[in-house]
Formats: structure tokens, C-alpha cells, sequence
């Protein structure tokens, strides 16, 4: 059976598990869309290795090998294949775009569902299926140069057609009642319109005032109806959305994005030079020397850490 038909047939069935009643399902449909997004990718690579490589593009080893007239060739050995990270970094390498940030999202909707969403509802996997769609669209249309309709079928497409004007529809409707209110910065309201309730999963979050300003609004899943108000809302919106720079901060080296507020100890945005909670801004130029305050030495007093430990030493 070929890695395409492996491809069409997972995410068939992964739609056939989304629209069925049974919700113990939903679990299954979120593994079958996934896998069959991946064996797309797999495919796309696969007809990109070279003849007799033994499909080396996909393999996680790549050896080089000599020929009878001592060519190097390099051929792919055993059979496991490449995991999301070898096929990113293979794309890159072959300049074949993909909306890694989206795939990223449902691969994390994927791994929290059996762990963290606690109350999934049918409805909160539109989101899922809605990313699925773009990338299903995209690939198959632009990488491989197909039909997507004609290659998964009338049924499969009409559904995921449905469910994603469905979650687009209500999408819309939750961001402009968030573009209503007033943030203390964009990035916030960027951050509260990519957030994913931490509940179910659902991308659908509504505020419960328009017009207003936002610390005064709760926040409420549409899907599942968890609530939360404004200090528990842009605490999580905010560090989903730099979590990545996060996590390059601690590896890498180099600033946190994020520091905590000298003022009321929330979540600051030290680039935008605002407190995400409440507002405040921080100086971040030393009064003393001059130099700049780094994001962990934050404080009321506008000192640098270094002066602050100079200074403390004199008294």
C-alpha cells in the first residue's frame, strides 16, 4: 500500500471519527488527521528521493554507500522513518513551505488531548480541523499538485469544507467582539486571540462586555463554557504565545521575552515595556550607569543589578 493512499485513507477515517456521535472518537480523530498529514509530508519526499536510495529522504539514517564504479550514493537504512523535527528540517533544506506554526498547533492539540483537556466537547475539535483543512489545501494543491477534492474524496471534503467555514464563522465573531475592547497592547489582544482554552482545547474565546475595556471583561470558552477572568486569561494567553522565545531564552542564551512586574508581580512584556496585568511600565534604563536594565532585574527602584548590589554593599 502506498505512503499516499497510507495518507488519504487516515485522515478519511479521521473525519469519519469526527462526525460520529460517539465522542469517545473524538481522541481517534485527532490521531488519524495528524498521521495522515504526516504521510502526506512523508510522500512529498518520498518522490523526492533519488531512484534506488531506498527512499532515503524519508529514513531517520541516511548512510553513504559505494557503487560498483565507487560512486558515492547515500541510501536510506532500516525501517523507521523521520519524525515532525526530520521532516521540518528536510523541507527547509529542500525549500518546500509549510505553515509550521499551525502544524506545531495541532501537533500540541494532539498531545494534550489524553492529557490536560479535561471537558472535550465535539465542537472543540473544530479548531483541529479547521488548521487541518489549510494545510491539507495547501500541500496537496501546491507540493503535490493535485486536487485535494479529487484526492480525498466528495465525502471527506465536504466535510472538511463544513467545518471550516462553521469555525471560521465563529472565529470571526469571537475576534472582532475581542477587537472591541481596549488592551494595553496589541500584542495582548494578539495573544488573547491566539489562545486555546487549556480546558478543551477550543480556539473559541469570547469576551463577556464589548466596547470596554478588557481588564474589566471575563473570558468564555464557547465550547466547553470555562470561564476566566482578565489576570487568569492574559497570564496564559500570554505565555502560550511566547512560549517558544521562552524556551529559546533558557537554551540559547539571551533576554526573556516575559519578566515578572515589578509592580504587580504579572506578566510583563519587556520588549513592549508593559505589564500585561495592569499596565504598568518599568524603567529599563539604570539611573546610575546608564546601562540597560535586563528583564529578570526588574524592579521599583530603576536600578540595574549591579548597581543595586554596589549600592546595597555602601549602605
Amino acid at each position: 500500500m502506498s505512503i499516499l493512499k497510507n495518507a488519504i485513507d487516515s485522515i478519511a477515517v479521521g473525519l469519519e471519527d469526527y462526525s460520529s456521535p460517539d465522542q469517545r472518537r473524538v481522541i481517534s480523530c485527532t490521531r488519524n488527521v495528524f498521521a495522515g498529514i504526516l504521510l502526506l509530508f512523508k510522500y512529498k519526499l518520498s518522490i523526492l528521493s533519488s531512484p534506488g536510495s531506498d527512499e532515503a529522504l524519508i529514513k531517520q539514517r541516511v548512510l553513504p554507500v559505494l557503487d560498483e564504479g565507487d560512486r558515492l550514493e547515500w541510501k536510506g537504512k532500516g525501517t523507521k522513518t523521520v519524525d515532525v523535527q526530520g521532516i521540518k528540517e528536510r523541507f527547509e533544506s529542500l525549500n518546500i513551505d509549510v505553515d509550521w506554526k499551525r502544524i506545531e498547533k495541532i501537533n500540541n492539540f494532539r498531545n494534550d488531548i489524553e492529557h490536560y483537556f479535561s471537558n472535550l466537547k465535539h465542537e472543540a475539535i473544530r479548531s483541529l480541523i479547521s488548521d487541518s483543512f489549510v494545510i491539507i489545501n495547501d500541500f496537496i494543491r501546491k507540493h503535490l499538485d493535485e486536487d485535494p477534492k479529487a484526492l480525498l474524496g466528495d465525502g471527506a471534503w465536504a466535510v472538511l469544507i463544513e467545518v471550516n467555514e462553521v469555525y471560521e464563522r465563529e472565529k470571526d465573531e469571537c475576534t472582532t467582539a475581542l477587537q472591541s475592547l481596549s488592551f494595553f497592547d496589541g500584542e495582548i489582544l494578539a495573544a488573547f486571540d491566539g489562545y486555546s482554552c487549556d480546558e478543551c482545547g477550543s480556539g473559541l474565546i469570547m469576551p463577556s462586555v464589548r466596547e470596554g475595556e478588557a481588564t474589566d471583561a471575563n473570558y468564555i470558552c464557547k465550547s466547553c463554557g470555562k470561564i476566566l477572568p482578565y489576570e487568569d486569561m492574559v497570564r496564559g494567553a500570554v505565555s502560550d504565545r511566547y512560549s517558544y522565545e521562552m524556551y529559546l531564552s533558557h537554551t540559547d542564551g539571551g533576554d526573556s521575552p516575559l519578566a515578572d512586574c515589578p509592580e504587580c508581580s504579572g506578566i510583563y512584556l519587556y520588549a513592549q515595556s508593559i505589564c500585561a496585568t495592569c499596565g504598568h511600565t518599568a524603567e529599563h534604563e539604570c539611573q546610575r550607569c546608564g546601562s540597560t536594565i535586563r528583564p529578570e532585574e526588574l524592579s521599583d527602584e530603576s536600578f540595574c543589578g549591579y548597581c543595586s548590589y554596589v549600592m546595597s554593599k555602601d549602605d
